[in-house]
């Protein structure tokens, strides 16, 4: 294997000199450069990135830390994370908190003893002041976690109008939104908030049922869509998220009620999952893909000592027409 001693003779230079043309550091006159930079072409080197991360005190390592990895919206999300961060040189640690608090406690850890280089964050288990005295670079996804750690979401004000105005067209007189546990400081909590505003200016009662808390298999809603469907076969109007609103489909639909007729669905997200049903699923479309990527672009302006511009990044959601707002 070709080492950075063999291009050091190959090229008549010393090591230090390749080795400073390699990290970018130091002077080395054009004339030396191109030779160095010929004779690694003519040897077919590869610097040893393990060792250039060690001379600069760097993993090549980023944490990923989401609820639940089988999770459609996450999966998706760590899928585009992944891909952007191998496009900057980095290899990813995806971290799945398995709802148990001290696992996202030992990642943090592992961030302060720069085991990791940074960390993006999609979980709610820990409060925000053990996040406060970390300072290392941090992105949370649709987390508020303090001014220091930057914040990347969507605009929820508008995805929440999105799916009221479309259950309203439809025509809907008695809705329910299934909303996470509000004592999680989340952007998303927004969408939520305009749903129910919306509805109460339109004098269309709004019911809201609050998730369990960081529950994120299948299991958890499939249980919560049996309650839903159990004490409220009145509805006629539901918004939720995607995986969410195919359980209810399937919940209601055991119980006789037909789907897109005796009640209306909006979801939120946009996942494969919310393709699954027919007729098709109106879904207000979050760019998970877009969020990925400027979560793993603004970290490594973290990482390399800048400051970003902004620390709360809101980007816009689209709205996809489906046939489960459709009038009959």
């Amino acid at each position: 294997m070709t080492t950075i001693q063999d291009v050091a003779r190959h090229a008549h230079v010393g090591a230090a000199t390749v080795s400073r043309v390699l990290n970018g550091s130091g002077y080395v006159k054009e004339e030396t450069r191109e030779k160095i930079l010929r004779a690694i072409k003519e040897l077919n080197y590869t610097p040893n990135e393990m060792a250039r991360n060690l001379y600069h005190r760097k993993s090549g390592i980023v944490a990923i830390i989401v609820p639940e990895v089988s999770h459609p919206y996450f999966a998706e999300f760590i899928n585009s994370a992944e891909i952007a961060l191998y496009s900057h040189g980095y290899q990813s640690m995806i971290c799945n908190t398995w709802r148990e608090q001290n696992y996202e406690t030992h990642y943090l850890e592992l961030l302060k003893q720069q085991r990791v280089d940074g960390i993006i964050t999609g979980v709610h288990t820990l409060d925000i002041e053990q996040y406060q005295t970390i300072d290392r670079p941090i992105v949370a996804l649709d987390r508020q976690l303090g001014e220091k750690i930057p914040c990347v979401a969507v605009n929820h004000e508008k995805g929440g109008r999105m799916a009221a105005e479309a259950l309203i067209e439809a025509g809907c007189k008695k809705v329910l939104q299934c909303t996470g546990v509000r004592r999680v400081s989340t952007p998303s909590n927004v969408r939520h908030e305009i749903f129910e505003q919306v509805m109460k200016e339109h004098g269309i009662p709004c019911y809201n049922y609050l998730s369990k808390w960081n529950g994120f298999e299948y299991s958890d809603y499939k249980q919560a869509a049996e309650e839903i469907a159990d004490k409220y076969m009145d509805i006629d109007g539901f918004f939720a998220t995607d995986i969410m609103a195919v359980s209810l489909i399937h919940a209601m639909e055991s119980r006789g009620r037909k789907y897109a007729e005796d009640f209306k669905v909006v979801a939120y997200d946009g996942t494969f999952v919310s393709s699954l049903p027919y007729p098709s699923l109106t879904t207000v479309v979050q760019p998970i893909e877009k969020l990925a990527v400027t979560c793993v672009d603004i970290l490594m302006e973290l990482i390399q000592g800048k400051v970003p511009e902004k620390k709360n990044i809101k980007l816009d959601v689209t709205f996809r027409q489906g046939q489960s707002t459709k009038s009959f």
